[in-house]
Formats: C-alpha cells, structure tokens, sequence
C-alpha cells in the first residue's frame, strides 16, 4: 500500500473510532444521509421518504440501544450495514449491502487491502453515527 494510502486510511480510523463522538462525525453523518436517511428517515426513527413503499417499515434506529437491555449492539449493526447479516425488510440481501457499494466508490486506488481498510473504516463511522444516535 503507498504512503498515501496509508495516511487516509489512518485519518479515516481516528476520525471514525472513537464511541460517543458520532456528532462530530462528519463521515458517519455524510453516510448516513446517503445511504441510511431514506429509509430510516434523517431523525432514523424509520419514516424515510421510502419507507412507505417497502414491505417491511424500516426500524427506529434511535432505539437500538433500548431494545437490547442498554448496550449498543456494535458489531450486529456493522454486520448488517456490511451485509454479513440480512434482514428480512431488507429482502435477499438489498439493504443494499453497503460495505459491497462503498468497496466499489473507493475502487482499486488504494490497493487490494488499502480498500478494505477503507471501506471498514467508513463503516464504523457510520456505525459510530448510529451510535450518537440513541436516546
């Protein structure tokens, strides 16, 4: 991986890992408008601008942590927003499978590892995001 790569994928890391601070998250914030907002809504209690079209109403992602006795569930959310898991609102595989879409945004530049750096890097920004997003 070149050196450049290696400074972003750094820089996204430090700006992506680090629990609690979602709301300074620019990345996971940006994520989320574009990929999670539609559907779960901009608040993410789930009244996206799609949700009423879908089989399924999308959840309260506000409510996560409520729902499993007061602790965030980390690696359950990043597995579905990376497509390990599957939801049946979400079909076969369509949430879209979001670590597959932001793969191929970043493309070959950053090497065939660099990449994968990269794409989980931005999904725990987004899922450090979610995160913020509790009440």
């Amino acid at each position: 991986m070149s050196k450049a790569s290696m400074a972003l994928v750094s820089a996204l890391l430090m700006l992506s890992t680090s629990p609690g601070s979602g709301q300074d998250n620019q990345i996971g914030a940006d994520a989320y408008a574009a990929a999670c907002a539609v559907c779960h809504g901009s608040d993410g209690k789930g009244g996206g601008e799609f949700a009423g079209v879908l089989t399924v109403q999308p959840p309260d992602l506000t409510t996560l942590q409520a729902r499993n006795e007061g602790v965030f569930p980390y690696l359950d959310v990043f597995h579905v927003v990376d497509g390990r898991t599957t939801l049946r609102a979400h079909g076969t595989s369509a949430m879209p499978i979001w670590g597959d879409t932001f793969k191929q945004q970043i493309g070959d530049y950053a090497g065939p590892f660099g990449a994968e750096l990269l794409v989980r890097a931005r999904i725990t920004a987004l899922v450090d995001y979610i995160e913020s997003m509790q009440e």
